[in-house]
This record gives structure tokens, C-alpha cells and sequence, in this order.
């Protein structure tokens, strides 16, 4: 069985470039033989010069999200038409992002419709082509059943795969190497609206020392509008100026390593999560994996965890971060939610995860089998 997957390389797109990295090394793990092969997020052609190549392979894995190569997506349906007529029968398609029929969009009317006829096309020819489609959360599903009447049977639910053995150090230790002490809440990622940002530093004062705000909002890497996140990462800064809230956000704008980026969520306290509108988090993930508690927006991605787990915690309105976080650190809330971080890991590491990928590939191996016999 030749399997292989294709996602965006990490110079070019980090989220889903590490997702995916991650993934293989866990298949790999198990002793699954998984080729890969990547391409420049944004740059159709890096990955449509390279389809031919795909043919030979039993079982293509494609990494997928509206706007990851570029051109509006329109370049994803030559992609999806010319796999799904040599490999339909063979075809996965994780889906990183899924947006609602009533997704709410800023800029023009006539950007709003266009966009909305784009990736209404797109979701149909996701159907068409592919054999199964992975996505990361049960309400992704909902949204593919009942607003663009997928197959329910043709999806299936693997959340992220949580990263294990990451090398640990001691938390004042971490914070004693950044410069930081007493309290830290910590928002890690890409600068843009819908991370919800704005909305802990205009309470910054009612949450208290200190908001660390770590990002890179300058690399062209991981967002295909970088002056996007320019203007946000300076309008946060404004805020905070605004306001003379200086003394309770810190922001480390700066490339930031691996090493670095685990040494933050060392450092820190708990992980804030203010996000916007219908989508997932990566960063949830690498909360996890590090045994940290979350507190989150009341977003459905969100809501759908805090159910089973209470390694997150959700506020009713944006204005309910500063009383939640409160509650939260209280020592007897604050072991608890350690202890549910401590589960959530145990569940969904990637080795379990690793696991379920592995049993998808030999479900359409064992349908190419089947096939076969009646041919």
C-alpha cells in the first residue's frame, strides 16, 4: 500500500505544515511506510507540476484549506478534477477549515458573494472527488452534512493529533529566561482579526499582569495577507497605548523558533484563546501537549470540548474573560483543570491519533481489495 500526503510547506504555511509533519512521524511510528510531499502555500503551480508524480501512489492524503493555494482557491478544482478522475476511489481530503453557508464576511458585498460561490463549489467538488474527508471537530461535520449535503457516512472526526515528549522545564525557570514573573497568560500565533486579540487587551486591566502577546507579524509565512496582520498587530499596540495598559501586556514581536515557542507556553500560566467565528485551533493543541489550562471564546469548536473536558473553560461574553481567568487560577480550580489537560493528552496524543489515520488507510485499502475481486 503506497500512501502518501501532501500539505504546504513549513517555509511557506507553519499550522498545517506542522500538523501534518506530525502526523507522518506518528504513521511512521507504527511502521507505515507514508511518502510526502509538500508545496508553496499560495503558489498553485508548486503542487500542480508535481501531480503527474502522484499517480503512482495506492492512496493520496491532501491536506486542504479554501485559500491555500492562492488565486481565491480557484486552482484547487483543476487540483481536485485531475486527482479525482485517476484517484477518486483513493482520495482523503482533511478539511482544516469549514465555513458556514451563514459565515459572516468583512469587505464588499460583492467580495462576500463571490467568496461564498467559491468555496460553495469548492465543498462540492471536495464531495465529487475524494473517497473520505477528515475533519478535526463534530459541528465541522454538521456544517458539511447540512449545509452542503455531504454524505455523513464519507466524513470522519479525528481531532488533532497532541504532540508528545515535548522537552519540559521548570515554569519559573522559563520565566525567570524571558524576563517575566508572577502571572502569565499567554496568546501565541498569528496576528489577525479573527484570533480575537483586541479583545483581552481592551479588559487587560481587569485581567491583571501579565498578557504576553507572542507572535511574528512581519514573516509573509503562515498568512497570505501579511499587511493584514500588520495592521492588526498595530492596532493591538494601540490599544494598549491608548489605555496606558503597558504595565499588563508585553509584546514579543519576533521570529520565534521551536525552542522558543515551547519555552512560552513553559512560562505560562494559561493559554488564551479569544477566538472569532467558526474555526479550529492548532493552538489548543500545543496547549495540551504542553498540560496547559485554556480559556476560550464561546465559539462552537470550543463549546464542543468543554463538554467532554475540563482542561478549557469558556466565557458567555468577551467580557467575562478577566472574572473566568480569576476563577480559574484559584489553586484547588487550577489543579482540576491540570488534571483534565492531563486526560485530554492521554486520549488524543498522537500515537492514539496516529492509530485512527493508520485504520482509515486500510478501510480504502481493504475497498481497493474488494474491488478488485469482482473486476
Amino acid at each position: 500500500m503506497k500512501t502518501i500526503m501532501i500539505y504546504p510547506h513549513i517555509s511557506s504555511e507553519k499550522g498545517i505544515a506542522n500538523y501534518s509533519m506530525n502526523i507522518i512521524k506518528g504513521l511512521r511510528k507504527r511502521g507505515l511506510d507514508i511518502s510526502e510531499e509538500t508545496f508553496i502555500s499560495g503558489k498553485a503551480c508548486s503542487l500542480i507540476k508535481k501531480l503527474p508524480r502522484l499517480l503512482k501512489y495506492d492512496i493520496i492524503h491532501l491536506q486542504h484549506e479554501y485559500n491555500l493555494l492562492g488565486g481565491f482557491g480557484i486552482p484547487y478544482f483543476f487540483v481536485l478534477l485531475f486527482l479525482g478522475l485517476f484517484k477518486k476511489k483513493s482520495l482523503i481530503i482533511t478539511m482544516h477549515t469549514i465555513l458556514s453557508k451563514d459565515q459572516k464576511f468583512t469587505g464588499s458585498k460583492l467580495k462576500t458573494i463571490v467568496r461564498k460561490i467559491l468555496y460553495n463549489a469548492q465543498n462540492w467538488w471536495i464531495n465529487c472527488t475524494s473517497k473520505l474527508i477528515i475533519v478535526h471537530a463534530k459541528f465541522f461535520k454538521d456544517i458539511l452534512v447540512n449545509d452542503y449535503s455531504i454524505q455523513e457516512e464519507k466524513i470522519n472526526i479525528i481531532p488533532h493529533g497532541i504532540i508528545e515528549n515535548i522537552p519540559q522545564i521548570n515554569k519559573e525557570q522559563a520565566k525567570k529566561e524571558l524576563n517575566l514573573s508572577g502571572n502569565v497568560f499567554l496568546m501565541i500565533g498569528s496576528m489577525v482579526p479573527d484570533h480575537g486579540i483586541d479583545i483581552i487587551l481592551k479588559q487587560a486591566d481587569k485581567i491583571g499582569k501579565t498578557i504576553l502577546v507572542t507572535s511574528n507579524p512581519f514573516s509573509t509565512t503562515n498568512d497570505r495577507n501579511s499587511e493584514k496582520t500588520k495592521n492588526y498587530a498595530e492596532l493591538c499596540k494601540k490599544i494598549v497605548k491608548d489605555n496606558d495598559f503597558d504595565e499588563y501586556v508585553r509584546f514579543d514581536f519576533k521570529e520565534i523558533s521551536d525552542e522558543l515557542w515551547w519555552k512560552y507556553f513553559n512560562a505560562s500560566d494559561i493559554i488564551l484563546l479569544p477566538y472569532k467565528g467558526g474555526i479550529g485551533s492548532g493552538i489548543f493543541a500545543d496547549a495540551m501537549a504542553m498540560k496547559k489550562p485554556v480559556i476560550a471564546s464561546n465559539i462552537k469548536y470550543f463549546r464542543e470540548i468543554s463538554k467532554r473536558y475540563g482542561c478549557l473553560k469558556i466565557v458567555n461574553t468577551n467580557e467575562d474573560f478577566s472574572r473566568v481567568i480569576k476563577q480559574a487560577m484559584n489553586p484547588k480550580n487550577y489543579l482540576k483543570m491540570k488534571k483534565e489537560c492531563q486526560r485530554y493528552y492521554n486520549e488524543n496524543n498522537l500515537s492514539i491519533i496516529a492509530k485512527k489515520y493508520e485504520g482509515l488507510y486500510d478501510y480504502i485499502e481493504a475497498l481497493k481489495n474488494v474491488r478488485y475481486q469482482y473486476e
